[in-house]
């Protein structure tokens, strides 16, 4: 019988905060219309500091305690950081066993199970960056939840 266990422990991704900047605002040459290069984002001004929050209270106002300025079109850079903020860590538990059985001289038979995210902890996904959208700071997202599979597999 094999076993084999993988445990992940990931701090949170790097996420951006940004805006779509108005036409006046827009330095960037980037048509908002179609262009194959993406969308026009920006780079607010940012002030204060991280509220202390428990988990469950986290999700909904995730940059709780910052305050976060679009700026005018006379200075469309803002001082806020490429990547200062981090998502919600990862963490789940993926073992994985095998047992193989002998049926006769040179064919075995094996069965195998994997469990992913065997403990189900909740792993919550990317908040909303967007400074300028209705769900700004907000989770709405959940990585997968526990899973099972099975296989069985003859070799001769």
């Amino acid at each position: 019988m094999g076993a084999q266990c993988y445990q992940y422990r990931q701090h949170g991704l790097p996420v951006d905060v940004d805006y779509n900047p108005s036409a006046a605002n827009d330095v960037t040459g980037i048509s908002q219309s179609a262009d194959y290069r993406a969308v026009a984002l920006l780079r607010l001004n940012v002030s204060g500091s991280a509220a202390s929050q428990s988990t469950a209270q986290s999700l909904l106002p995730y940059f709780a305690g910052y305050t976060f300025t679009t700026l005018p079109a006379s200075a469309p850079f803002g001082n806020l950081g490429r990547n200062a903020f981090r998502t919600p860590g990862l963490w789940q538990w993926d073992p994985g066993v095998d047992k193989n059985f002998s049926i006769r001289e040179g064919i075995r038979l094996q069965f195998r199970s994997e469990f992913f995210n065997v403990l189900n902890h909740t792993n919550f996904g990317v908040p909303n960056n967007v400074s300028t959208s209705g769900a700004f700071g907000t989770i709405t997202t959940t990585y997968p939840p526990r899973q099972i599979q099975f296989a069985l597999k003859a070799i001769f």
